[in-house]
């Protein structure tokens, strides 16, 4: 099964699979694909794989988070737009807060928003620690260093009682409580069309 298939069976199954949706979805998909042969967002070796499951992993996630209407969104290192992207495709009333240090990353995130059509967006070429406190409800942060890092280096910028989201590997031990935040859960899922499972832990700040 290509993971073109593979991610159009999810939207599917978490009754997502709208044609606007699905016509998102492909836009993104096939842009992505075609400024990576000229900019290094995303692994060169097997690139549609490669990007297949990166938004199969972004959708599988997305029913375990309570995003509420309007959210503000926080995505940490937030690379290629995975899984930002993916989230503000299918919850189109997120608004979103997205910081990297990669200028072309960013640039690249700032076009993909504006062929989306995407509003409610702001884009930081920055490291995180030398952004404002964001105020959000949300925070997300995948493949971004340890637990405790990222528990740190968020923790100013989410607003009382909100929430942090880490997508890991699966087995990874959360601790009840990092400084700022507690353990709300933590849950295993299957994060790419091959079975290989992740584990998504949710915080919440203190």
């Amino acid at each position: 099964m290509s993971p073109r298939h593979a991610y159009s069976d999810l939207l599917k199954l978490h009754s997502l699979g709208n044609a606007a949706v699905e016509s998102q979805m492909a836009i993104f998909r096939d842009y992505l694909i075609e400024v990576n042969q000229h900019v290094n967002l995303v692994s060169r070796n097997r690139t549609e794989f490669v990007i297949g499951d990166l938004i199969y992993d972004s959708l599988a996630m997305l029913p375990l988070i309570d995003y509420l209407e309007g959210a503000l969104l926080l995505d940490i290192g937030s690379g290629a737009g995975f899984p930002w992207i993916i989230h503000k495709i299918v919850r189109p009333d997120l608004r979103i807060v997205t910081v990297d240090s990669n200028q072309r990353k960013i640039e690249f995130q700032r076009s993909a928003a504006r062929k989306l059509g995407f509003s409610d967006c702001q884009f930081f070429w920055k490291r995180v620690e030398e952004v404002n406190p964001i105020g959000c409800d949300f925070a997300i942060s995948k493949a971004f260093g340890s637990l405790e890092l990222i528990c740190a280096l968020a923790l100013p910028h989410i607003k009382p009682s909100g929430k942090l989201i880490l997508p890991r590997i699966a087995g990874e031990a959360a601790s009840s409580e990092y400084a700022g935040f507690k353990f709300e859960n933590s849950q295993e899922y299957q994060s790419s069309s091959s079975g290989r499972i992740s584990n998504l832990i949710t915080l919440k700040k203190i």
